[in-house]
C-alpha cells in the first residue's frame, strides 16, 4: 500500500471525511473511558479507528490539525468541570475566564495526545509493507511511548498528570493489581499494547480473508493478549493476599462542611462556619466514630498561628473526647514578621494533649495560581485564588502522623492534600517513611457538583494499589470514603439521594490487609523502574524502524 507521498497526501473529499470519522471515534471512545461516562472498555479499542485508518488509508490535508483538534475538544469535555474554579470569585467575566483557563489546560493536554497520535499514524503506516518483526517493534515502542508521555506528564508544567489511561479501570480491580508492581503506568502499557494487537488483528484477517488459517493468525494479537492475560491472572493471584484476614482499625467519622469556597473567610459568616463544623464533629461520636476527619482547611483562621483557632479546636477534641485528624492551615511566623511562612496542612489533634503544632504534615506540592503563582516577577498582576496574605510555601517531607485512641492504635497515616493523589510518587514516599495508610483531605468544592471530584477519587484508587496501603479521603463536599490495599472501593460517603455533594457526616469502619501489613509493594520498593524500562525500549524500537526497517519487505502479512 501507498504510504502517502505527494500524490496522497491532499486525498479526495471522500479520504478527508473517512479520516475524520476515524480521529473522531478515537477521540470519543478516549473521552467515554474516563469519569463521568464510566465506559473503561472503550479504553481497549479507543485508537483502534485512529490504527486502522493508519494502515488502510492515506494522509489527508491538514490531518494533522485535526489530530489535536479532536484532542483538544476531547480534553474540554473532560476538563469542562475546571470552569467553575473562578465562579467565586470576585472578578469581572469570571465565567469567560474559567473557560479560558478550561481550553487552555485542555490545549496543553491535547499535545500530548497529538505528540503520540501523529507517531502513531506515522510508525503503523510504516509498518504496513513491513514483516511480523517491525510490527512487534511498533506495537512494544508505542505502548513504551505512552508510558514515558504520561511520566513526563507528572513534572512539565509543574506537573499536571490528570486522568492517566490507567485511571479508565479505576472501576476495575482485577486488571489494576500490577500496579504494585509496574505502577499504574503498567495497566496504560497494556492497554496501548492491545489496542495495536487489535488493529493488527484486524488489518491481517482483513489482507488475508481469502488466505489459509495459517496465514490469518496475528502474533502481535497473541502478544498483546498475552500482556492483558499476563495482568490479570497476576490479578487473580494477587487477590489470594485478602485471605490473610484483616486487622480492624478505627471507626472513622468523615466530616463534609459543604462550606463554599469563599465564605469560610468571609468575617461575617464565621461564627456560623464554626457552629455547623462543630454540630457535624460532635454528630460524629453519636455514629460511633473512633477518629473524626476533617477535609482540606475547613476553619477561617490557621490551626498553627492564631491562638484562639488553636484553643477552640483543642476545646472541641476534649469535649467529644476524640482524635481529630485535621486538614488545616499553619502559618508559621509571627503576623508582623515579613519573612512568615504558610502551609497547606494537616494535624493530629488529641483530646487530652490538644493540637501537635510541631509534628504536623505540610503539603509538597501545591497548586500553581490556587497557592502561589509561578514566575510571580514575570506576571506580578496575577493574584492566587487562596485569599491569604502570604504566598503557600511547600513542605519538603512526608512526615507521617501517629494517631491514639481510646479503642483503637492504628499507627501512622501518610498524607496528602488536594491533588497530591495524583502524583505516585508522593504515595511512596509516605510508606517509605512508615505510612501504615493515607489519608487524603482535600475540597473540591471550588469545581462545582460535577465529574471533578469522581475523576479526583480515580487516581486514589491506584495508589492504595500501587503502595498496599488504604487510602482514606475527607472531601469538603466529596468524594469521601475509602479504598482498600487491592483497589477495592469499600465505602462512598452518600446522602439519600446517592449524591457525594452535600452537608453531613458518615462513619464506617477501617481495616488493612494482614498480609501487606509490614511488607513493601514492588513499586514502593523501587519506584518507577518500568518506565525506565520503557525509555530503553522506545529507544530500540526508533533505532530499528529508522535503520532495520528502512525498506519495505516483501509481504505486508
Amino acid at each position: 500500500m501507498e504510504e502517502g507521498g505527494k500524490t496522497g497526501q491532499g486525498g479526495g473529499l471522500a479520504t478527508r471525511w473517512q479520516g475524520l470519522i476515524a480521529l473522531v471515534s478515537s477521540a470519543t471512545l478516549y473521552t467515554v473511558s474516563f469519569p463521568p461516562f464510566n465506559l473503561p472498555e472503550a479504553a481497549y479499542v479507543f485508537a483502534v479507528p485512529l490504527l486502522l485508518w493508519a494502515l488502510f488509508g492515506k494522509p489527508f490535508k491538514h490531518e494533522s490539525k485535526a489530530l489535536f483538534a479532536v484532542g483538544w475538544i476531547s480534553w474540554i469535555i473532560l476538563l469542562s468541570w475546571l470552569r467553575n474554579c473562578t465562579d467565586s470569585l470576585d472578578l469581572p467575566l469570571k465565567g469567560a475566564l474559567g473557560w479560558s483557563l478550561t481550553i487552555a489546560l485542555s490545549g496543553a493536554m491535547a499535545i500530548f495526545w497529538w505528540a503520540w497520535g501523529w507517531l502513531a499514524l506515522r510508525m503503523t503506516r510504516h509498518s504496513r509493507g513491513q514483516g511480523l518483526l517491525c510490527r512487534l517493534t511498533i506495537l512494544i515502542g508505542m505502548s513504551a511511548l505512552w508510558v514515558v508521555m504520561e511520566w513526563v506528564r507528572e513534572f512539565l508544567l509543574t506537573g499536571f498528570p490528570w486522568l492517566p489511561l490507567s485511571a479508565s479501570q479505576w472501576q476495575r480491580p482485577l486488571l489494576m493489581q500490577i500496579a504494585s508492581v509496574t505502577g499504574a503506568k503498567g495497566i496504560s502499557f497494556v492497554l496501548i499494547a492491545f489496542n495495536f494487537g487489535l488493529s493488527y488483528y484486524l488489518f491481517i484477517l482483513w489482507n488475508n480473508r481469502k488466505a489459509s488459517w495459517l496465514k490469518r493468525l496475528s502474533l502481535e494479537f497473541y502478544l498483546a493478549l498475552g500482556f492483558l492475560f499476563s495482568a490479570i491472572g497476576f490479578g487473580l493471584q494477587s487477590s489470594g493476599a485478602g485471605r490473610h484476614g484483616r486487622i480492624e482499625g478505627p471507626r472513622l467519622g468523615f466530616v463534609q462542611p459543604n462550606t463554599e469556597v469563599m465564605a469560610k473567610w468571609d468575617p461575617e459568616r464565621v461564627r456560623e462556619n464554626l457552629e455547623t463544623l462543630k454540630d457535624l464533629t460532635t454528630y460524629a461520636t453519636y455514629l460511633g466514630a473512633d477518629l473524626v476527619l476533617w477535609p482540606e482547611a475547613p476553619t477561617p483562621l490557621p490551626l498553627k498561628g492564631n491562638a484562639s483557632m488553636r484553643q477552640w479546636v483543642d476545646d472541641l477534641a476534649e469535649e467529644i473526647q476524640l482524635p481529630i485528624l485535621a486538614g488545616n492551615v499553619a502559618r508559621e511566623g509571627e503576623s508582623n514578621d515579613p519573612d512568615r511562612r504558610w502551609y497547606n496542612a494537616v494535624f493530629a489533634v488529641d483530646p487530652v494533649q490538644g493540637t501537635n503544632t510541631e509534628t504536623y504534615y505540610q503539603k509538597r506540592h501545591l497548586v500553581p495560581f490556587g497557592e502561589y503563582v509561578p514566575m510571580s516577577g514575570i506576571l506580578p498582576f496575577i493574584e492566587k485564588f487562596v485569599p491569604i496574605e502570604g504566598t503557600f510555601h511547600e513542605g519538603t517531607s512526608p512526615a507521617p502522623l501517629s494517631l491514639e485512641g481510646r479503642n483503637y492504635s492504628f499507627g501512622r497515616a501518610g498524607n496528602l492534600i488536594c491533588y497530591e493523589d495524583i502524583f505516585p510518587a508522593l504515595a511512596r514516599q509516605n510508606v517509605l517513611a512508615g505510612a501504615n495508610w493515607h489519608y487524603v483531605a482535600t475540597n473540591n468544592a471550588w469545581f462545582g457538583e460535577e465529574a471533578g471530584a469522581w475523576q479526583h477519587a480515580a487516581h486514589s484508587v491506584f495508589r492504595a494499589v500501587e503502595t498496599r496501603r488504604p487510602v482514606v479521603r475527607c472531601g469538603n463536599a466529596g468524594w469521601s470514603g475509602w479504598i482498600d490495599e487491592f483497589g477495592h472501593v469499600r465505602h462512598t460517603v452518600l446522602d439519600n439521594t446517592g449524591s457525594i455533594y452535600f452537608q453531613g457526616v458518615d462513619a464506617v469502619q477501617l481495616s488493612r490487609s494482614a498480609y501487606w501489613s509490614g511488607r513493601q509493594s514492588l513499586y514502593v520498593q523501587f519506584g518507577d523502574w518500568f518506565v525506565g524500562l520503557c525509555g530503553g525500549l522506545l529507544a530500540v524500537a526508533l533505532i530499528l524502524v529508522r535503520f532495520s526497517f528502512a525498506k519495505p519487505q516483501a509481504g505486508d502479512a
